[in-house]
């Protein structure tokens, strides 16, 4: 075969190799007198042309350039250079993923802070949040998995009952829902961890009888408090908020502004309660103030009087010999008071929608 050169003669040319290399190998041009460096050069599956540098071992030269044949030939499409890039975009998600990946520790620190503007309870936040940051600590919030969860459950049945571990399952759950929603994690792995078995327990409340000796054995000044919740049903927190302003003593009306649902109801008060609001009226420190609170007791200092008080009710029915009486006050606690409300009213003859409304 030949060729014309610029000045019109013709020059002949050979598709022979001009080395004795075999096919596909040539002599990298970094080599040297002394050392010998041998590179490859084939097709891909797409059609480009690539060389590498093999190295100065000609068998591995010959290996390498035989394992790109092989491949290309085994996977049509198949090219280094997008191989190298996928790989490159690979490693700079993975990257990035690093960078922005924090502990349990310091997620659960920045859940509360979200908490503290969308949820009332945050005593109850605060506690099972640092529950659980006890638990899984410096752990990476992605690298939690299902065993690890399901590890933190079984520890926690050991000190608590089975319905506070299903309260913090739910707090852990929420807490994963909404790292999903910021895209820290890909999945919850709490799902499919299932719930333990809640004991039923008896539902407590106060008859009429329960009642007379739990306030003869509360102090005078805790009386208004007792009698309201068991008239009205209103939950400690709403008790707890209740100020002046939502008082109608004239209207016979209490207007809760904002319940446990998250929203606002308006109560008719009985007899016993307006009673109730009017000696609790009677102690107001600031009585041109629409926004003192009406009570200022606090549910701690409440709540253990209220269970002394309960213990001596029970002693004091027994030594009258009404031991029926004193057995019902078993179990009883301030939220049976709540109970009361409703049961009476069921009693009464209320249709269970209008109970439901009035308890919020």
């Amino acid at each position: 075969m030949s060729e014309t050169t610029a000045d019109g003669s013709e020059r002949s040319w050979s598709r022979k190799k001009r080395d004795p290399l075999p096919r596909g190998l040539f002599v990298h041009p970094a080599s040297s007198p002394k050392a010998t460096l041998y590179a490859i050069r084939y097709v891909c599956g797409t059609g480009h042309v690539h060389q590498e540098k093999a190295g100065p071992l000609k068998s591995e030269a010959v290996r390498r350039y035989h394992e790109r044949r092989g491949r290309m030939h085994d996977q049509p499409g198949w090219c280094p250079r997008v191989e190298r890039r996928q790989a490159q975009d690979r490693a700079a998600v993975e990257r990035e993923r690093e960078a922005r990946r924090m502990t349990f520790s310091a997620y659960a620190e920045d859940y509360l802070v979200w908490s503290a503007t969308v949820h009332r309870a945050q005593r109850t936040a605060q506690y099972e949040v640092r529950r659980l940051m006890s638990l899984l600590g410096d752990t990476g919030l992605d690298a939690i998995t299902p065993r690890d969860v399901e590890k933190c459950v079984r520890s926690l049945h050991e000190t608590l009952t089975p319905a506070s571990v299903n309260r913090l399952r739910d707090r852990l759950s929420g807490m994963f829902k909404r790292a999903i929603r910021l895209g820290l994690v890909e999945r919850n792995p709490v799902t499919g961890i299932p719930k333990a078995k809640e004991a039923g327990g008896r539902l407590a409340f106060l008859s009429g009888t329960g009642e007379s000796a739990v306030l003869t054995a509360l102090p005078a000044e805790r009386h208004a408090l007792v009698v309201l919740a068991i008239n009205t049903g209103l939950r400690w927190s709403e008790q707890a908020r209740l100020i002046w302003r939502d008082a109608d003593l004239l209207g016979g009306v209490l207007t809760v502004c904002l319940g446990k649902s998250g929203h606002g109801r308006r109560l008719p008060v009985n007899r016993p309660a307006l009673s109730a609001l009017v000696d609790a009226a009677g102690r107001r420190l600031r009585p041109d103030d629409p926004d003192e609170p009406v009570f200022r007791a606090a549910y701690r200092t409440v709540s253990r009087e209220f269970v002394r008080a309960v213990q001596a009710a029970q002693s004091a029915l027994r030594a009258a010999g009404q031991e029926g009486e004193a057995a019902r006050l078993d179990g009883v606690t301030w939220h049976s008071l709540r109970h009361t409300f409703a049961s009476r009213l069921v009693v009464a003859g209320v249709d269970l929608r209008t109970v439901q409304e009035l308890g919020g």
